[in-house]
């Protein structure tokens, strides 16, 4: 496949970060014409940020000053081919993400499942 549009988003690595993908994908999907994929689009973007944000950032809702001094950032790259959208978030870890089973008394740890489910790849 062929990319026909990018765009792309740095972000630092917060707790905000993912309303902020959002926003981001909102606006950037429509503008494509793509619109009939940004429910999918929004969710996998939500679940892939905090995944990065989890790994490699701060996930206080208030952080005090010390800790930003190591703030990570965070990308969240859109690329428009012939008829998907794909979803690319990269962040500062070396490791891949791992998916977890999660019981149903879990608060988390089903963000890649759904990635899984409503992606095709």
């Amino acid at each position: 496949m062929i990319a026909h549009l990018e765009d792309q988003l740095q972000l630092a690595a917060t707790a905000t970060a993912v309303s902020c993908a959002r926003v981001f994908v909102q606006a950037t999907l429509p503008r494509w014409g793509a619109s009939r994929t940004l429910d999918d689009a929004l969710l996998v973007t939500s679940e892939l940020v905090t995944n990065a944000v989890k790994a490699t950032g701060i996930t206080e809702p208030n952080p005090v000053w010390s800790q930003l001094a190591s703030l990570s950032l965070l990308t969240v790259r859109l690329i428009g081919l012939d008829a998907s959208v794909l979803t690319e978030v990269r962040d500062a870890s070396p490791e891949q993400p791992v998916a977890r089973h999660a019981s149903a008394d879990d608060k988390d740890g089903r963000g890649l499942s759904i990635v899984e489910h409503v992606s095709s790849r």
